[in-house]
């Protein structure tokens, strides 16, 4: 099978250009966008932006991590905000039609801040498939890799192509635009929540800050799951882990990286490097156990 992706890239990308309006059409109702890769750690740190709000604006946190009831304060765009005097953060893993970089590129638009966070594209690929090969009956690993791009549905060509949209549309709008990659996140998840909320124009204070923290461990973010949303969204980690790439397919990951990837946000050459333990984020987790 050749693995030019050919008419089918073409295809996508097309579809995305003419629909995929969502900064534009929500841009004006919103104080700022929240934007995520599938499988990047997006309900942990919804959580800990939310826990630090709700800190600052004296307001009820969320009673949960994940389902309805955590998107108290960021939540999809078209929602309506609970407490209007909390800032309006819409969040999505949108991927944008190309046309607004070009807007963009002759100042016929603005955007609100917006927050964009990755993860290395192995890693999240392997964890969208452990979450949902069941669920959306994704077939064996080799074939879910291995497969050419589509309308629908997440693959590796879904984030390629969404690490390249929001590379260009930085590149346009560096200021307004910010990439936080979930390993820095983890490293120091304390930084990233000050400074996300700072793009948006809220400073924390240290109180705020340690409200954040408070619910930042693996551990409290799996006893907050909502029981009635059916989604865990803290799997287990070593069983997440026992899944990975055969040789073929991570040669298969590689060359396509190589090939059809042209903004890595810093990833480099380890982005096609098995996930593996990081000393900071174990012991950090091991004193939170």
């Amino acid at each position: 099978m050749s693995d030019e992706p050919g008419f089918s890239l073409l295809a996508a990308d097309l579809r995305d250009d003419l629909s995929r309006f969502h900064l534009l059409h929500y841009g004006a109702r919103v104080d700022g966008f929240l934007v995520s890769g599938h499988n990047s750690g997006t309900h942990w740190l919804r959580f800990m932006l939310s826990a630090a709000i709700a800190h600052r604006l004296d307001l009820p946190p969320p009673a949960y991590s994940s389902g309805p009831h955590s998107d108290v304060f960021i939540g999809n765009a078209r929602h309506r905000r609970r407490f209007a005097q909390a800032p309006r953060i819409g969040s999505s893993h949108h991927m944008p039609s190309r046309l607004i970089a070009l807007l963009g590129a002759m100042n016929l638009i603005r955007l609100p801040p917006v927050v964009v966070l990755v993860r290395r594209i192995p890693d999240s690929l392997l964890s969208y498939f452990f979450k949902w090969r069941e669920t959306k009956a994704l077939g064996p690993l080799d074939s879910y890799l291995a497969r050419q791009p589509r309308a629908q549905g997440v693959d590796l060509w879904w984030f390629i192509r969404f690490f390249n949209r929001w590379g260009a549309l930085k590149r346009v709008f560096p200021d307004r635009v910010m990439i936080v990659r979930y390993e820095d996140l983890e490293r120091d998840p304390q930084t990233w929540v000050r400074r996300i909320w700072g793009h948006w124009g809220v400073e924390l204070d240290e109180a705020d800050l340690a409200a954040a923290m408070a619910v930042s461990s693996r551990a409290v973010l799996q006893a907050r799951l909502d029981p009635d949303y059916g989604e865990d969204v803290a799997p287990e980690r070593a069983a997440r882990q026992a899944v990975q790439f055969a040789e073929p397919d991570r040669a298969l990951v590689e060359q396509r990286l190589a090939q059809h990837l042209r903004h890595a946000f810093g990833y480099g050459r380890d982005m096609a490097e098995p996930e593996g333990p990081r000393g900071a984020v174990a012991a950090r987790e091991a004193a939170a156990a």
